[in-house]
């Protein structure tokens, strides 16, 4: 052990890890906390715990847990200065993932059906909210200090296992891609103080900074990175690393810009690998957003101009309709309907809530000239605005009124469930005050 000069830290010391989503640690997995260079089990007492989150106040710590073997797990709540954890979530299904929220909540993500979806409870305890709706693992992976939540889901776009790296409000709405220079898997991404978001990219670490539009690579040792990683100060990390594939990980400390061969070591794993690793300190609570919801039938969702896009290549005046797909309750795609497309590019549709969907824009001739890959949702009143068709989340919108708008303000109306997702809407109705700034 080298870490007598560092802040106390979590980590999770794990003899198999998978950071592929689902069981991540199907060898179990237990806490340790290092304080003055010394390390002990967070939760002695417990079969297997990981996923450790530090309060704001720097007192607590929620994590993953199993008290006993074979349950599933759920999410605890222990004083880092000790005493009997105390159990968070209730039911049958896996938990893991947590995170505190301001206003007294929390968020983490529960295995269902399709997959993990992320939900947001009250810590005291309560009826949770659905944040995200789609087939895959949604994973939380931290909680941006703006309020939204951080996580990685399935993105179709490169090889079979991608991920990507999104954004989502406390009451599930919003949800977007933090970039859209997708093409290879990002997971385990984590805000730092400056702002930027570092993620695992490959077996290697990089970050999104507000100045540019796609991913910056991070100069380090070479070697593979495991996320998430730790700020221990501005341009300093503990990280889990090795060597080659094959080698535990470990915990070293490295500084951005220094790529020596070998980083300095700080903790290993007894029987396996270090990873995960959660820095105990006060830090700064996220912000709150009202809630921009409505109690409206689906959600409206306005593109301004179709023709405004990352990739470009559509000629003005091709695209004439757009067709709108969900995927029904068994995952597979279905045919919401077409709207026309104006002349300016723009379109406005009214669609199904707390479902999957995707647009397709068409010709006159009915034929495919664009096709998202990727699926999103809206939230039951969500009213949402989006400057093109894959334009970018960095994108403004040009300072004009879109034609759809003038022609009439009724959107075209998709929703031939609606009273299913109503129904759905309020078995989903949030126990906690949540907030979104208006798009």
């Amino acid at each position: 052990m080298a870490g007598a000069a560092l802040p106390p830290f979590v980590y999770t010391e794990a003899a198999r890890y998978d950071s592929k989503g689902g069981e991540r640690f199907p060898a179990d997995a237990r806490l340790m906390l290092v304080q003055g260079g010394a390390a002990r089990a967070l939760v002695p007492g417990f079969a297997a715990s990981a996923d450790a989150a530090v309060s704001f106040d720097g007192a607590r710590v929620l994590f993953a847990g199993k008290q006993r073997p074979g349950e599933p797990w759920q999410i605890w709540e222990t004083a880092i200065a000790g005493g009997a954890p105390r159990r968070v979530t209730s039911g049958s299904e896996d938990c893991i993932r947590p995170f505190y929220m301001p206003g007294d909540n929390l968020v983490y993500a529960r295995r269902a059906k399709a997959g993990f979806e992320i939900e947001l409870a009250p810590l005291a305890g309560g009826t949770p909210l659905r944040l995200t709706y789609g087939y895959g693992d949604h994973i939380p992976s931290d909680v941006l200090l703006d309020g939204r939540v951080l996580f990685d889901a399935p993105h179709p776009s490169g090889p079979a296992g991608t991920r990507e790296v999104y954004t989502v409000y406390a009451d599930g709405s919003g949800v977007e891609a933090v970039r859209c220079d997708h093409g290879h898997s990002r997971h385990s991404a984590w805000q730092v103080a400056s702002g930027d978001i570092l993620f695992v990219s490959g077996a290697r670490l990089a970050r999104f900074t507000s100045a540019r539009a796609v991913e910056l690579a991070l100069a380090l040792p070479e070697g593979e990175y495991a996320g998430p990683v730790a700020e221990l100060a501005p341009g300093e990390l503990l990280v889990s690393w090795r060597a080659a594939a094959g080698a535990p990980f470990t915990l070293r400390r490295v500084k951005i810009g220094d790529t020596q061969a070998a980083p300095e070591k700080i903790a290993a794993g007894e029987n396996g690998n270090a990873l995960e690793p959660v820095i105990v300190r006060a830090h700064a609570v996220s912000k709150r957003h009202p809630s921009g919801l409505g109690d409206r039938t689906g959600g409206n969702i306005l593109c301004l101009n179709v023709y405004t896009s990352r990739e470009g290549g559509i000629p003005e005046g091709v695209v004439a309709a757009v067709r709108v797909w969900a995927q029904d309750d068994a995952g597979a795609p279905m045919e919401l309907g077409r709207a026309p497309v104006e002349k300016d590019g723009s379109f406005f549709v009214q669609v199904p809530s707390e479902r999957a969907i995707r647009f397709e824009l068409l010709d006159r001739n009915s034929k495919t000239v664009r096709a998202a890959q990727g699926w999103f949702w809206m939230r039951r009143g969500e009213q949402r605005v989006c400057v093109g068709c894959h334009a970018g989340p960095e994108r403004a919108p040009d300072n004009a009124v879109p034609a759809v708008l003038l022609r009439t303000t009724d959107p075209v109306k998709m929703c031939g469930n609606c009273h299913g997702d109503r129904e759905r809407a309020r078995e989903q109705a949030a126990p906690v005050k949540t907030t979104l700034p208006v798009h």
